[in-house]
């Protein structure tokens, strides 16, 4: 029993042991271990947000400023749609406009019937003749009338108008045509016959004007008894000058906007900018 209790381990011996594991001379104990496992939590939760959340987070910045940038670029594109669409409406209703300026002049096509729309006017006053002619010749008289004649119809020079005429805004707009036309009528032919000729589709001036009575004409007519009577009617001569404006540009095509020369100046190094 002796021999036994000498191998007894003493008890102090295990009371300065240490419990926890010892590293490099310091004990490890469960709240260092807490510690260490929280410092390491923190630091792999930097280093994930660093390497994995920052980079996410820019390119979802990105993005957004991207989408902000396109949906401005879309309202701009859009806006620009809208004043595209505005400057449409006004050249096609500014053209059309200049269309129908440009309808009131005359025009090559209008020039080349100008001789027979005056004929035709001056035949169309002698149509009102026919019922006393017919009245006259139905009692075996033959009838005496004055009819209306053309009696000359002649083209003059055409040339650009430059010499401020008509004012300096339409030198080199305009070209005159001249025409000389001169008839013989009554004093109430004459008068309708001018006012169809005011009544002609283009815009034409006319100068020169001249009417002279040049001679009595006895004319059969039915006076109020029912019987042929010679009655005296003089004959007017008119002579005038018709002058015809024709615009010099196509009424279809947009005029050329000439820019003041400063501005001229800088829309060209605009351009030539890159």
């Amino acid at each position: 029993m002796a021999a036994l209790g000498d191998f007894s381990p003493d008890d102090a011996e295990f009371i300065d042991e240490p419990i926890n594991p010892v590293i490099f001379g310091l004990e490890i104990t469960p709240t260092m271990i807490g510690v260490l496992i929280a410092l390491v939590g923190i630091g792999g939760a930097g280093y994930l947000y660093k390497e994995k959340v920052m980079p996410v987070a820019a390119g979802n910045a990105a993005l957004r400023t991207e989408i902000v940038t396109k949906e401005e670029q879309l309202i701009s594109q859009a806006q620009e749609l809208e004043n595209i669409a505005r400057i449409e409406a006004e050249l096609a209703a500014a053209m059309q406009r200049r269309r129908n300026v440009y309808a009131l002049f005359a025009s090559e096509e209008t020039m080349d019937t100008l001789l027979l729309d005056i004929n035709q006017r001056i035949e169309s006053s002698n149509a009102a003749l026919n019922g006393i002619r017919n009245q006259v010749r139905s009692r075996g008289i033959p009838p005496i009338l004055l009819e209306a004649q053309l009696q000359s119809f002649a083209p003059g020079e055409k040339a650009i108008i430059t010499d401020s005429s008509l004012g300096e805004g339409v030198n080199g707009k305009l070209t005159r045509e001249t025409y000389e036309v001169s008839f013989s009528a009554d004093y109430a032919q004459t008068q309708s016959i001018l006012r169809n000729l005011e009544r002609l589709e283009p815009l034409l001036m006319i100068q020169d004007f001249s009417i002279n009575s040049s001679q009595e004409v006895g004319e059969t007519v039915i006076g109020s008894d029912g019987q042929v009577v010679i009655r005296p009617k003089s004959q007017l001569d008119t002579s005038f000058q018709i002058d015809a404006l024709i615009p010099t540009a196509d009424a279809d095509v947009p005029p050329e906007i000439t820019l003041p020369e400063a501005e001229a100046e800088g829309a060209e190094a605009e351009a030539a900018s890159p």
